[in-house]
């Protein structure tokens, strides 16, 4: 196989990962979409995410085990938070999460989601 993008040679590589078990989640939350149609708006913007959801999740790598920097997962220092796991963490401790409870209740859930 060749890249689409650069015309080389695919390299194939193998890593010992932790993963999040997203596909455990879609029924609980297509029953929670059909609980709360409101909750995703426009209509349109819920239908392509029920139809995603509809579509099977996929269990998500949170972790890499080739890179000798990154944030330590705790329990294995082999390995390191995936990158866009640290990312998503960084918006929510920066409200307050894990160091000032109150003014984390306070921002989530917020009222609206963009």
């Amino acid at each position: 196989k060749l890249c689409p993008i650069h015309k080389k040679p695919v390299e194939l590589l193998k890593e010992e990962n932790y993963f999040f078990k997203l596909s455990e989640y879609g029924p609980k939350l297509l029953e929670f979409y059909a609980a709360n149609p409101g909750f995703i708006q426009p209509e349109s913007a819920r239908n392509e995410v029920v139809n995603f959801v509809e579509q099977g999740l996929q269990d998500l790598s949170i972790s890499r085990s080739t890179f000798d920097w990154g944030v330590p997962v705790p329990w294995d220092d082999k390995h390191v938070i995936y990158v866009w796991v640290d990312a998503l963490l960084n918006y929510a401790t920066a409200v307050g999460y894990g160091a000032n409870q109150e003014k984390f209740d306070g921002t989530f859930p917020a009222n609206v989601h963009l």
